[in-house]
Parts: C-alpha cells; sequence; structure tokens
C-alpha cells in the first residue's frame, strides 16, 4: 500500500514517520510511505495536489496536516481558512477522482464543552472559536466528497516534536518557581506515539479489506484538567531527571487566565471524547495512560 503522508513537519506528521521507521521490519513490507510538507506540496492549490496524486499514484492520503494554532486563528482567519478547508477539500476531491480513502485528523473543539458526559462521534456539535470551526466545516467537506473516510478525531495532542504543552510546561519549569494553570478545563491529553500506532493499525486493517468508514474518536485513555496534567507531567519530570526541582502549580479559572493572558479563543470547558466506538469497529484500543505519560516525559 502507498501511503500519502501530508504534514510531515508537524507533531503527528513527525510521529508517524519516526513509527514507521521503529517498525519497519513489520511494516516495510507492507507499506511505501511518501510523505509531504507545504514546499513539497501545496494542498491549498488544486494543480499542486493534481500532479503529486499522478506522480505518486497513492492507495490512500492521511491528512495530519492543519492550521492548529488556535489563539492566533482569531486574528489570521484567512489563512486558517484556508489550510483547514481548502487544503481539505482539494485532497478530498483528489482522493475521490482517484477513487482512494482518507484518513482525516480533526479534533475534540468541534464540541463547545457543555456536556457532563464523554462525547459521542453522533453528538451535536458547537465549535467555540474559529479553530474548531474550520475543522468541523473540514469534515463536512470530506463526507460530501467522499464516502471512503476516516476522520478521526482526538484532544490535547503532546509529544517529543514541535511546540506543545508538554515542551512548554518542561521550558517553564526551568524559568519560573511557580507556574498557574487552567483548572476548569477538562480533557483526555493524548500521546502522539499512541495516535501514531492507532492510524497505522487502522492502515493495516484498510489495507486488510476492512472498509468501515465514518468518524471516530481517538485520545488518552485518562481524563484530566490542564492543572493535573501540569502535575503529573512535572512528577514524572522530576524522576526521569528532566528538571532538578518542581515549581509550585497554582490553579487558575479560565476567565482569570483569558484576563491575565488576553487571549481571544474560547475553549471548551468538557471536551472528554468517548472512544468506545473505534474500539469496537476496528480494534483499537487506548494504552493506560501513566505508561504512555513516562513513555512522553522520557522523550522530552
Amino acid at each position: 500500500m502507498k501511503v500519502w503522508l501530508v504534514g510531515k513537519d508537524g507533531q503527528l506528521g513527525q510521529s508517524l514517520i519516526a513509527y514507521f521507521k521503529q517498525n519497519s521490519s513489520l511494516l516495510n513490507a507492507r507499506f511505501k510511505i511518501q510523505s509531504t510538507n507545504k514546499s513539497d506540496v501545496d494542498i491549498c492549490n488544486s494543480a499542486s495536489v493534481s500532479r503529486y496524486m499522478a506522480m505518486f499514484k497513492p492507495d490512500i492520503i492521511v491528512n495530519a496536516a492543519a492550521y492548529t494554532n488556535v489563539e492566533q486563528a482569531e486574528t489570521d482567519i484567512e489563512l486558517c481558512r484556508e489550510v483547514n478547508l481548502l487544503g481539505t477539500n482539494n485532497l478530498a476531491k483528489a482522493a475521490s477522482h482517484y477513487k482512494i480513502p482518507l484518513i482525516h485528523l480533526s479534533t475534540d473543539y468541534v464540541f463547545d464543552g457543555q456536556s457532563v458526559s464523554p462525547y459521542l462521534e453522533t453528538d451535536d456539535t458547537q465549535p467555540l472559536n474559529t479553530y474548531g470551526e474550520t475543522k468541523l466545516l473540514s469534515e463536512a467537506l470530506i463526507r460530501a466528497e467522499l464516502k471512503q473516510h476516516l476522520i478521526i478525531r482526538t484532544s490535547w495532542l503532546i509529544s517529543q516534536y514541535g511546540n506543545n504543552f508538554a515542551k512548554t510546561v518542561l521550558r517553564l519549569s526551568k524559568q519560573h518557581s511557580q507556574l498557574a494553570m487552567i483548572s476548569d478545563q477538562q480533557g483526555c491529553p493524548t500521546f502522539a506515539d499512541d495516535l501514531s500506532a492507532a492510524v497505522f493499525k487502522l492502515l493495516m486493517a484498510i489495507d486488510s479489506g476492512q472498509a468501515d468508514w465514518g468518524t471516530f474518536h481517538y485520545c488518552g485513555s485518562r481524563a484530566m484538567t490542564w492543572f493535573e496534567l501540569t502535575q503529573q507531567i512535572l512528577d514524572e519530570a522530576l524522576k526521569h531527571k528532566k528538571i532538578n526541582s518542581k515549581p509550585e502549580v497554582v490553579a487558575i479559572s479560565s476567565e482569570a487566565f483569558a484576563l491575565h493572558a488576553n487571549t481571544k479563543a474560547l475553549r471548551p470547558k468538557y471536551s472528554v471524547l468517548g472512544c468506545q466506538k473505534i474500539k469496537q469497529v476496528w480494534g483499537i484500543t487506548r494504552p493506560d495512560w501513566t505508561c504512555s505519560l513516562k513513555r512522553l516525559v522520557d522523550k522530552l
């Protein structure tokens, strides 16, 4: 199976490439991975996408490319819409034209956070910010364009790559004796390596003939607040000797943080995703969060 991985420089893109290399003895016989970034193929340009499709002739597309800066999206609206809508639409049209599947990564931010129980794939969506709105619209474009799609919503992605919450916490812990973290937003942190393993399980199942298309949720196995996640990262970092001392972590409300940091983007207070469907349909289970956290911090 020839796989076109779009977005090789992002957190998930880098993690997918690393996962493939680490498991090359198992995966090389089944997959040929071609990964690209914007300088290789501009997905916002339909001609660029068409040229690449004609040259590489992939059997499936994995779209890990997106505009993900939630805060900046509130002022950089046009670029956010261009990448998340036009780019996704071009990929969906190309997949439809060549009659191949598309795996597309989406987000928990399609929900408004008013639920008190984990969100299911069938629950109503009502994004609170521009990023969430564009990701929700990109889902609709894919559904309208082709049947052979998997939309995978995930949440709070963290890894050893790029800019993300886990790396920021470690950096700030070395600069400050006290950290203020939001304690009234709850979600499920997702280690990008775990999500990469899930994506490759999907690819193997598709390669074997499974075709249960649709929308699925996949995230870390434990719900928590940013305050709780910070505590866990720092505790584990101390064990791994990534930091010499642990700063005091102070709980702060979303409203107080927004006022202090002058943020514009609203975030859902509760965005825990229910992941029963992906387990039932595709047989994909989530690792224990404690193990994922240990593996993450070890790589930071």
